[in-house]
């Protein structure tokens, strides 16, 4: 068992840029004017396409990791430790995150402090489906994420996570006869249903939008050990297939299922010692990859508090403002976020997820993989 090291930077690049996302957005409704470049905007600054590349990353991940379990049978010991261990992951920090906005929120109400978004969102009639992670499921509330609001994400996740120990063992059947069968059959899913609904953040939009993305990349780590995976884990390879996202990112304005599709082939070139994976790889990225989850649910309200310390209308002012502040906000939520991982993610994922309870991607591709430089 060996960690890959350039998908856990992937994931701390992703993080930080829905935190990026989040923060223009919140200077664009002081600064209506404060328009940024097309091309910055869609390589940097927008956050939905990162939670694809999210789903599809945790999809190949699991899969890795967890194929020998599920690929003859899905037997009950098994799939309550698989569960175990994916609560203990998910759910200390979500549970943690939630309880600091809770007291939070009654903070400021009972001192009568000014809240951006007003305290009306804080309705203690969906504080329940928050705790069970079924917020963003439909129909059980009016707003996404209202709590929390990146928590939506975490919801379909756990959703994906209680049906793959099935999906894998289905997909098991399919590959016997043809390995590219169960990657040509989950994107045809996820074309077809993005088709029929657009990407959103609640309700069906939010649920086939997490599933067809997360099959995909059980489906792609089905593939790594054909000839495909061996090429793009190359150098030349690698390359390629990196450009091909960051054009896909320059090309398209908006998330989608295409998203996800463009992200696939990196995963793969990422198994192997190529420059792209020694770059994602290195030690800053896979730091921010290891705290990459509190970077992500506590950047919302880490910036509310950074807000009181780095003036947002001072950063509205100009764009060299707007980035100034950026940084400062940024390095204010790496520390924050550093200390959550550190103080409760970390211990809470190893005492209640058991042995091991931090898996690590198999070395499947013993022909592309190498070892970790």
């Amino acid at each position: 068992m060996q960690e890959i090291k350039g998908l856990n930077g992937l994931r701390g690049v992703a993080a930080l840029m829905v935190f990026w996302a989040h923060l223009k957005e919140t200077l664009i409704t002081l600064n209506p004017g404060l328009e940024w470049h097309p091309l910055v905007e869609r390589m940097f600054l927008s956050g939905g396409r990162q939670v694809d590349v999210f789903f599809v990353l945790s999809g190949f991940i699991m899969t890795l990791t967890y194929q020998s379990w599920f690929a003859t049978r899905v037997s009950l010991r098994e799939y309550l430790i698989f569960l175990r261990r994916r609560l203990a992951r998910i759910y200390p920090l979500h549970l943690f995150m939630l309880l600091l906005v809770a007291a939070a929120a009654l903070t400021a109400a009972l001192a009568g402090l000014n809240v951006r978004n007003g305290l009306e969102r804080f309705d203690l009639a969906t504080l329940p489906q928050h705790l069970l992670l079924i917020h963003a499921w439909g129909p059980f509330m009016p707003g996404p994420g209202a709590w929390n609001p990146p928590s939506w994400s975490i919801s379909v996740e756990w959703l994906a996570y209680l049906l793959f120990p099935f999906l894998l063992w289905l997909a098991f059947r399919i590959r016997r006869h043809r390995a590219a069968w169960a990657l040509m059959i989950t994107v045809a899913l996820g074309i077809s249903t993005n088709i029929i609904y657009a990407w959103s953040i609640i309700g069906p939009g939010a649920v086939t939008r997490g599933l067809t993305e997360f099959g995909l990349g059980c489906a792609v780590a089905l593939c790594a050990e054909g000839s495909a995976a061996q090429w793009l884990a190359s150098r030349r390879g690698s390359l390629l297939a990196a450009g091909l996202l960051l054009l896909t990112y320059g090309l398209v304005p908006d998330t989608g299922f295409i998203i996800a599709l463009a992200c696939s082939p990196l995963l793969l070139s990422l198994c192997g010692n190529n420059p792209v994976g020694r770059a994602l790889g290195s030690p800053p990225l896979n730091f921010l990859g290891e705290i990459s989850y509190s970077v992500y649910l506590g950047h919302f309200l880490f910036s509310s508090v950074g807000y009181r310390l780095v003036s947002p209308q001072w950063m509205a002012s100009s764009h060299v403002h707007a980035v100034l502040g950026g940084l400062l906000l940024t390095a204010w939520v790496i520390a924050l976020s550093t200390l959550t991982y550190r103080l409760i993610e970390r211990p809470a994922r190893i005492r209640f997820g058991g042995r091991s309870s931090r898996p690590t991607a198999s070395a499947v591709l013993p022909s592309t993989a190498g070892k970790a430089p």
